[in-house]
């Protein structure tokens, strides 16, 4: 009876166990399709932050320049004459470069020297003007606008100071003292421009150059003093460097 009794509560606790074990709920693995994966994760799109920087909004440069003018000294008292001559100019600039929509605002400062000049008087049988040391300091603002990725073109101009000096001459003599002077000038023009890298800028332009109440020997005699005014229409060619110093600082 003992053996019979065992047996009966065996088959009743294996009976339980298998109840309880099917009171659980099955899991559904199908679920696991909507869970996005790794390598779909992947494929989504990259957001690009925005990120401003004013480092290369305003930079420094320097230009060197060179070219010829058609120059001009005219008496501007009576009787009036005027001579002209083809020299030689050269100089150099240095400014900041300012940013803007297709191009850039260039302010710079600018002093030119121009070579020897000597222009005959028609009025007078062998009489001829000569003027050395003729120089500008002129303050400029330049606009440049880009046409293609490396081309461009630009106008502006500048007000300062210039001067020369004079002296007459009779075949090729001096007469009179030298006539030493200042005065107000200004310029205005503009060109083409070519970025061969982006620190290297070269030009070329046209400019007109003018200074006004210069100081000179008269034509009617030797004693009293003309009132002169010289002019420049001037070709000149220009390779503008910017932060010339940047490699140095690295």
């Amino acid at each position: 009876m003992k053996k019979i009794g065992g047996l009966i509560l065996g088959m009743l606790a294996v009976t339980g166990l298998a109840k309880a074990d099917n009171s659980f709920s099955e899991i559904d693995l199908t679920n696991f399709q909507d869970i996005p994966s790794i390598i779909d994760a992947c494929d989504a799109p990259i957001q690009n932050v925005g990120y401003s920087n004013g480092q290369n909004s305003r930079r420094f440069y320097i230009t060197g320049l060179w070219g010829t003018s058609a120059a001009t000294l005219d008496n501007v008292t009576p009787p009036g004459f005027n001579t002209s001559a083809n020299i030689f100019t050269a100089g150099i600039a240095g400014g900041v470069s300012l940013e803007r929509e297709r191009g850039r605002l260039r302010l710079e400062a600018e002093w030119l020297q121009r070579d020897f000049y000597r222009g005959n008087v028609p009025e007078i049988p062998g009489g001829s003007i000569r003027a050395t040391e003729n120089w500008s300091v002129l303050a400029n603002v330049w606009r440049d606008f880009m046409i293609t990725e490396r081309i461009g073109c630009y106008g502006g101009g500048g007000i300062g100071g210039g001067g020369l000096t004079i002296v007459g001459e009779a075949d090729r003599d001096p007469v009179t003292n030298q006539f030493k002077s200042s005065s107000f000038a200004w310029q205005a023009g503009g060109g083409l421009l070519y970025e061969v890298t982006d620190q290297v800028t070269f030009d070329v332009s046209y400019r007109w150059y003018q200074v006004h109440s210069l100081s000179g020997p008269s034509a009617l005699s030797a004693a009293n003093v003309d009132n002169y005014r010289f002019g420049a229409s001037q070709v000149m060619f220009s390779l503008r460097m910017f932060e010339p110093l940047r490699s140095l600082l690295r």
